[in-house]
């Protein structure tokens, strides 16, 4: 996958410096943790209970362990405030059909505490420029009935394509909108090539 240094920006409302950087394995617990409360957080009462009650922490830490140590094929960033990691990313190739070469915003979640200082924003860039490095174009899927997400990446430049898909989960379903990127301008020098 695209390398990808660590950046360090002070956010103006905390005055604390975020630094993007990849994750090790280390970061799996704190990435778990974050990934299992957006989703049983977050979408509480926009998702069944009976399918956010089925979500368990072992089974992300398991996921990010996995992810981390074998090498998936996505690249993963963190977020860190004063050491401690505070966000998220995952980026990869998209598995969908019809966009097999664009990039994939996998997932993208921020600690509950730091939404709304910018982490997302910066975690997303950097996801965001490593994807331009191999793709022309990203994709995100956003839960329909998140409003908050489907308006951070609408003000983040994605424009929703008029793709949806459907899932069925324990006690429903869960509908997804999809939101894509062009992000041929992004790179201010072509990428080196190996040769």
């Amino acid at each position: 996958m695209t390398t990808i240094t660590a950046t360090a920006v002070c956010t103006p409302t905390s005055r604390s410096e975020v630094i993007v950087r990849p994750a090790v394995a280390a970061d799996a617990t704190s990435i778990a943790a974050i990934h299992h409360a957006g989703w049983t957080g977050t979408y509480r009462g926009l998702l069944p209970a009976a399918y956010l009650d089925t979500l368990s922490y072992d089974t992300c830490l398991t996921r990010w362990t996995s992810a981390l140590t074998e090498g998936a094929a996505v690249d993963v960033l963190v977020a860190e405030v004063d050491r401690s990691v505070v966000g998220f990313v995952a980026a990869g190739p998209s598995a969908d059909p019809d966009a097999s070469a664009a990039g994939e915003i996998w997932d993208l979640w921020v600690d509950g505490s730091s939404r709304s200082h910018g982490v997302g924003a910066q975690l997303l860039a950097a996801a965001l420029d490593g994807l331009a490095v191999r793709h022309r174009a990203a994709l995100v899927w956003v839960l329909e009935a998140n409003a908050r997400g489907r308006v951070f990446y609408a003000r983040e430049g994605a424009v929703r394509d008029g793709f949806s898909r459907t899932t069925e989960i324990p006690g429903g379903r869960m509908n997804d909108v999809r939101y894509l990127w062009d992000v041929r301008g992004r790179l201010t020098q072509e990428p080196a090539t190996n040769g």
